[in-house]
């Protein structure tokens, strides 16, 4: 089988990569952003809105609208990211496994027993040992059949299963790549997610996959859909991503359609030039529910001079639907050939030009274990003051959808100072190391010309594990024996202050830690929200690990109890907000504020029995992935923004805002351009995990949790804050495409092998030993109870 691919043949790279240089010295030259679309001379009459009963809009191209001229910026921009589509066959989808296929079908190799390598000349998925699983979408019902083109690496028949039901084996050759068929049968299909696993006969080790140990099979692709295909033979086929007049576009013929899910924001709109020889059309597929329909937008005839399109999606916004664009011919006799050139979903721009005022210095706080729902910029009727915290919000921006990457402060704080997921960095033990092989934040920026200065609360982000590289001035308080109250913190930060060399931009980490065990705020913010007179249980002068004690059920407590222990965490949270905002008086005193981006986050949240636990380390729940993240750039106003990021993203978007050079290894991305009122080029979901038994993604109101061996679980995030009803049976088609997101993410990140997205360093795990004194150190934080 040979099937369409989704990328640009190898000789259109460098051309892409020169064009875009083309495009951002224009926009610099005419001081448009560089992917946002020019305005369309005509605009297409969309169709009817989805839940309207009226026949598709005709073809005839409409005079210019005030709509079509009004400023809009790229929300997805479809022929930049093709790895996000799907490509379909008629109605058989067809995967590219050497590809974004792979990745969004074997989870990004994440423990489904498949990796990225490169056999026979071709981009293939590779089976560690003798199995390997692909999940992939389809409905209960009828059979399917699908049709794999892969190669056994030793003899034999390779076993088959669909959801755990045995179906008849196959045989794949083993001197090349070659095809075989197996019919799916409806009644072992579910809806939504389904699970397929081969098993090969044997495994062995083969000299060109060196490194992978023993291998079973190899797949290039994978087609399923309601009918067999034919025995026609190699196609030789065109891709589907292009570059013509030097911009992005996407080649579609024939009866192959391409399709992206997006949650449509308000007053979206789809743009494009089409191209070419017959019908182009646009369909939509709601994803929420069981049963969605397939309903036609709009359609227009291609013609070769370019007919624009341009569709209003308006009546869709907030709803997650799969956007396809197809095309027909119009004549028996002519095949239809279309080019869609800078196919886009657009939404609206703001027309104000702001001055973009310079940044020196970088002041990044993280108050360790805060939560995002104890704050008012996220929960309006929260009970807990942070007056200063507000104030800060007035100048600075809101990201209400910010995730760490792991559950607790080691490994979160190595994502947040390196750019890279916890299973790229492998600081996740209690004894790991930070890798000398990882490049840190600090180190960058000190190499840079800047003063680098830390003061850190928690013993784990100590030098003992790695941390201490890259600073002018470091001070961990648990390993030099102080005391880690907010006020001495904000006192030491603000002599540091006065101290720098003022000849040089600074880079300033402070890592407070009050929120945290053992919970101990003074009486006067304690009796904001509890009794100061408690006696009982909860005691942390007795026991600093009293909270883990609770957590393993060796103390239980009364409600009485329970509503003390939140209250002294409350305590603690304002009594953190008066020494941040004694920091930020501390800048504007001493004239930094207008030259210093500010950041401030958190590492983790804390949990008190949403799902009955308490602390934190030990789930993928919101209570500890949701964490605040707030950023004041100067010259920008301050905005609520509802893009998904993470930890993770907070390294490039410090580097762009400083006018640096961003290295490639990063697995963050910038959100610069959403402080600055901008777009960037697609929609990114946000990927967490715990250990390497659970992965998170969060796109918008949607989060999916994945735990191989279980069902998907999928959660209502705008409904269902709290995360106490699993809906994935409700809506399995998102819950399939979220679990297509983060395998693509997992790919990108995973990275390995010569086919991977981007190839990138391997960090080998480091361990030290932690001896009587740090663990006594951590003790005192009610780490290592017994």
């Amino acid at each position: 089988m040979r099937f369409l691919s989704l990328y640009p043949p190898t000789s259109t790279v460098s051309d892409m990569r020169a064009v875009l240089l083309l495009a951002i010295v224009a926009a610099c030259a005419t001081g448009r952003p560089a992917t946002e679309p020019q305005p369309l001379a005509h605009s297409v009459a969309p169709a009817a809105a989805p839940d309207e009963a009226a026949e598709p809009s005709g073809t005839e191209a409409s005079a210019p609208s005030a709509e079509a001229a009004r400023p809009h910026r790229i929300h997805f921009d479809l022929a930049r990211h093709p790895q996000r589509a799907e490509l379909f066959e008629g109605d058989a989808l067809v995967e590219d496994l050497g590809a974004g296929g792979g990745g969004r079908l074997s989870r990004g190799g994440w423990r489904s027993g498949f990796v990225r390598a490169r056999v026979l000349d071709a981009d293939v998925l590779v089976a560690r040992g003798r199995q390997g699983r692909l999940s992939f979408a389809a409905r209960r019902g009828a059979d399917l059949h699908a049709r794999l083109e892969g190669v056994s690496f030793s003899p034999g028949k390779t076993a088959v299963y669909l959801n755990g039901t045995e179906l008849e084996p196959i045989e794949l050759g083993t001197d090349g790549l070659s095809e075989v068929s197996v019919t799916l049968p409806g009644d072992a299909l579910r809806d939504g997610e389904n699970d397929l696993l081969l098993r090969a006969s044997g495994s062995r080790a083969v000299p060109t996959l060196a490194g992978l140990g023993r291998v079973g099979l190899a797949l290039r692709a994978f087609r399923v859909g309601p009918s067999p295909r034919g025995d026609a033979g190699p196609q030789a086929l065109p891709s589907v991503a292009i570059v013509e007049d030097g911009v992005p576009a996407l080649k579609l013929e024939g009866a192959w359609r391409a399709t992206w899910v997006l949650q449509v924001p308000p007053e979206a709109r789809l743009r494009a030039l089409v191209r070419g020889v017959g019908r182009a059309l646009v369909h939509v597929r709601p994803m929420s529910g069981a049963a969605n329909e397939r309903r036609e937008l709009a359609r227009v005839d291609a013609t070769e001079a370019g007919a624009p399109l341009d569709v209003d999606l308006g009546a869709l916004a907030g709803e997650v639907v799969r956007l396809e664009l197809s095309a027909e011919a119009t004549s028996p006799a002519t095949a239809a050939s279309t080019r869609w050139l800078r196919p886009a979903v657009v939404e609206p721009a703001s027309a104000r030009e702001a001055a973009r005022r310079p940044v020196r210095n970088v002041l990044l706080v993280l108050v360790d274990t805060l939560r995002a729902d104890k704050l008012a910029p996220y929960d309006p009727e929260t009970r807990v003051r942070t007056p200063g915290l507000v104030a800060f919000t007035q100048q600075a921006s809101t990201f209400l959808h910010a995730h760490t990457q792991e559950n607790w402060t080691k490994p979160s704080v190595a994502t947040l100072l390196s750019s890279l997921m916890p299973w790229e960095h492998n600081t996740t033990q209690h004894e790991s190391v930070v890798p000398t092989s990882v490049k840190l934040l600090p180190e960058l920026l000190r190499a840079q010309g800047f003063h680098t200065g830390a003061f850190i609360a928690n013993g784990y982000v100590s030098d003992r594990f790695g941390f201490g590289r890259g600073w002018d001035s470091y001070r961990n308080y648990i390993r030099e024996g102080r005391r880690t109250r907010g006020e001495l913190v904000a006192a030491d930060v603000l002599e540091w202050l006065d101290r720098r060399p003022t000849d040089k931009p600074f880079f300033l980490y402070v890592h407070t830690i009050d929120p945290h065990v053992p919970y101990r705020p003074p009486a006067e913010h304690l009796g904001l929200y509890g009794d100061t007179s408690y006696r009982g249980p909860v005691d942390f002068s007795r026991d600093a690990t009293l909270l883990e004690n609770i957590k393993l059920g060796r103390i239980r407590l009364a409600p009485r109890d329970r509503a003390h222990l939140e209250a002294l965490y409350d305590g603690e949270i304002t009594y953190t907000d008066v020494h941040f905002r004694g920091i930020l008086d501390g800048l504007e005193r001493r004239g930094l504020a207008d030259d210093t981006l500010v950041v401030l986050t958190s590492d983790h949240g804390e949990e008190f029995w949403d799902h009955g636990s308490v602390g934190h380390g030990h789930s993928v729940w919101e209570e500890l992935l949701h964490v605040p993240l707030f950023v004041r750039l100067p010259g920008e106003p301050a905005r609520r923004l509802t893009d998904s990021v993470g930890l993770v993203d907070v390294m490039p978007t410090i580097l762009e805002a400083l006018g640096l050079e961003r290295p490639a290894e990063l697995s963050g991305r910038s959100f610069l351009p959403a402080l600055r009122g901008e777009a960037g080029d697609a929609p990114q979901p946000t990927v967490s995990g715990f250990m390497d038994h659970w992965r998170t993604v969060n796109a918008g109101r949607w989060k999916l949790i994945v735990r191989p061996g279980h069902p998907l679980r999928l959660y209502d995030l705008a409904n269902d804050p709290r995360e106490t009803t699993d809906v994935a049976e409700q809506h399995p088609h998102l819950a399939t495409w979220l679990r297509g997101e983060l395998g693509l993410a997992l790919d990108e990140t995973r990275g390995a092998g010569a086919s991977a997205p981007r190839p990138r360093p391997r960090h080998r795990a480091a361990t030290t030993e932690i001896d009587p004194e740090t663990a006594a150190q951590l003790r005192a934080l009610g780490y290592l109870g017994n």
